[in-house]
């Protein structure tokens, strides 16, 4: 991979990931992890960096799952709701129960625990 190619790579990640920061700070500038009805019914599935593999069994499925929903707590706006390097710890740690549901019908508000299980 070229030099250039490497810093466009990362600039379109930087960009997306700012555009995704300002779409949940703009969703709500208290602690509660509520986003924008649309982006609520994404599929994790569509927004998901389509260069790495996608995960090819339940066990990598449910990592990618608890990596998002970690990620996205980070996000929340008031400092205070984000989760402690403990919790991150914690869920990083432990086996989860299965998904409940097809990866590829997992939505972003499902991950931020707004309709419906997905672990």
């Amino acid at each position: 991979m070229s030099q250039s190619s490497i810093f466009h790579c990362t600039g379109d990640q930087i960009l997306l990931a700012t555009w995704f920061l300002t779409l949940l700070s703009s969703a709500s500038s208290s602690s509660s992890s509520s986003l924008p009805v649309t982006a609520a019914h994404w599929l994790l599935n569509d927004v998901m960096d389509k260069r790495p593999s996608p995960p090819v069994d339940e066990v990598g499925e449910l990592n990618v799952v608890v990596a998002v929903k970690i990620a996205l707590a980070c996000l929340f706006v008031n400092p205070k709701s984000r989760p402690t390097m403990q919790q991150i710890d914690r869920a990083l740690s432990m086996q989860g129960p299965p998904l409940s549901k097809p990866f590829s019908m997992i939505t972003l508000g499902e991950l931020l625990g707004h309709g419906g299980k997905t672990s």
